[in-house]
């Protein structure tokens, strides 16, 4: 649609600035959790890049933004529960018409906790007592919890990155608009960036390498800024290892897990205090008007005798 010159995004559908806002901090959040973890470290204790759905158990009866408020109390539990520090939510329709919710989180939680957490909102609107009528017990399995190694087809996932953008913003096709706000996520998620590098830093001929290697694909050239794309990550792991250890640091750095970078100076020695050089002052000696012989002789090597007596 277009008016007045003006493209407008269809309704309940992300704009091409919504896509690129929710891609940077889906890409931002996986690439901070996976560089951040130590190898050996337990995922369920420490960070660990989960993806979560949230479906209904019986025939939506309520708005969107009934239905969005239940979510947002599930976060706020897992937020001050189970420690979730980085989360981005995408609402989408079912075929069915019932509102669903897909979450990238930065916490392993068992599937069993998430499946009560979201049952006890679900439960606040009725929903809980429509399933029970019907199937007979109030736990219906409104939650699916997956790790970013395989897909629904159970194939390896090689890029989770590439995988979970996909996800979150692709469009889906002859299913009703969702009302309202359609993404979202954690203010500490909103602060999370790409790294960055400018002419006269150490690593940025790097990066002016790797352009130029031509390992990437030039997609956009304008006159002050071009954008290349490929898999950078992958090249630069493997070719330029520098470079990979620094975003590496960059992202533990944004994360919190190591301390900023600090220049050690050394001590300053203050020096003796400076004493400006006097220019010596010349002694007057007494002479007669016609020295003698032994006055020139007694005198004959001081400077004050001869500068007193220059004719």
């Amino acid at each position: 649609m277009s008016k007045r010159g003006k493209n407008l995004k269809e309704l309940g559908t992300l704009s091409n600035n919504q896509k690129k806002s929710c891609k940077k901090v889906c890409e931002n959040i996986i690439n901070t959790v996976i560089f951040s973890r130590e190898r050996n470290s337990d995922y369920k204790t420490g960070q660990y890049v989960v993806f979560v759905t949230l479906t209904l158990p019986s025939k939506q009866q309520h708005s969107d933004k009934q239905i969005k408020r239940l979510q947002t109390r599930y976060i706020e539990n897992l937020q001050k529960t189970y420690g979730v520090k980085y989360y981005v939510w995408k609402a989408e329709a079912q075929k069915n018409g019932n509102i669903h919710f897909h979450l990238l989180l930065d916490k392993w939680i068992h599937h069993t906790v998430h499946r009560k957490l979201w049952n006890k909102q679900l439960d606040k609107l009725g929903y809980l007592d429509s399933f029970q009528s019907k199937h007979g017990h109030r736990n219906p399995n409104t939650t699916d919890v997956k790790s970013l190694k395989k897909d629904d087809k159970g194939r390896k996932i090689k890029n989770p990155t590439s995988y979970i953008v996909k996800y979150m913003t692709k469009f889906e096709f002859g299913k009703r608009p969702i009302l309202g706000k359609l993404w979202g996520c954690s203010d500490e998620a909103k602060q999370l960036d790409y790294p960055k590098y400018q002419e006269g830093q150490p690593l940025f001929d790097h990066v002016v390498h790797l352009i130029n290697s031509k390992k990437l694909k030039q997609v956009l050239k304008e006159d002050f800024f071009s954008f290349f794309s490929g898999r950078s990550y992958e090249v630069i792991s493997t070719k330029y290892k520098k470079l990979w250890s620094d975003i590496k640091d960059f992202y533990k750095l944004q994360n919190g897990n190591i301390e900023p970078r600090t220049i050690s100076q050394k001590e300053f020695i203050r020096l003796k205090n400076y004493i400006p050089e006097q220019t010596p002052t010349i002694p007057k000696i007494e002479i007669l008007q016609q020295p003698t012989f032994e006055q020139v002789k007694l005198n004959y090597g001081n400077p004050a005798f001869w500068t007193n007596n220059l004719k």
